[in-house]
């Protein structure tokens, strides 16, 4: 037999009760941390604005058009085939597109966390894994957490559309100057 050959090694019972114990862990935490998740989810949902929606306007205006707002271009011009947006339904377009301004932010803030996460480690956060399986090793949970939280009272609280401003736009919320409304 060849030195590089590949052998079974026997697995004893306790180490084998062992995993299965750190994996039902791993698994009873995803779960609490996607029901969190998920309750969050159904109660932003419920947040409608009020009666002009999350950033509607008071009163619907009928001659309205999505096709003609800004985003259809050439090539391909309005894009909506499945008919969410109306002609004359101007709240349901602006809370769509606040609603598409704000997952494109959060899908480009995630791609940046996923690449820094891997060369940056916050104090006390040294031990805790890259990737995803962060988020089921303490004290990975409890950042989660923090964040979950943090996010969470921004998005109710400080960062709210205006009405009288296009959807998506929150001014200069840091103050660094570099906002101008052309």
């Amino acid at each position: 037999a060849s030195k590089h050959q590949l052998r079974g090694e026997p697995v004893s019972a306790a180490v084998a009760a062992v995993a299965a114990a750190k994996a039902a862990t791993a698994a009873k935490a995803a779960t609490q941390v996607a029901t969190g998740v998920g309750a969050a989810a159904a109660a932003g949902s419920m947040t409608t604005g009020g009666k002009e929606g999350i950033a509607g306007k008071g009163s619907p205006s009928p001659n309205f058009d999505p096709a003609a707002q800004v985003g259809a271009m050439a090539p391909l011009g309005y894009f909506d085939p499945a008919g969410f947006c109306k002609k004359g339904n101007e709240n349901g377009f602006r809370s769509l597109r606040a609603a598409e301004i704000k997952h494109g932010r959060v899908a480009m803030m995630a791609a940046l966390g996923g690449v820094v996460q891997h060369f940056v480690k916050f104090p006390g956060f040294d031990a805790v894994p890259s990737g995803l399986s962060a988020v089921t090793t303490a004290p990975g949970t409890y950042g989660f957490a923090a964040l979950f939280l943090v996010a969470g009272a921004l998005e109710l609280g400080l960062w709210t559309e205006d009405p009288s401003k296009e959807p998506g736009n929150f001014g200069d919320p840091a103050g660094l100057g570099q906002y101008n409304t052309e």
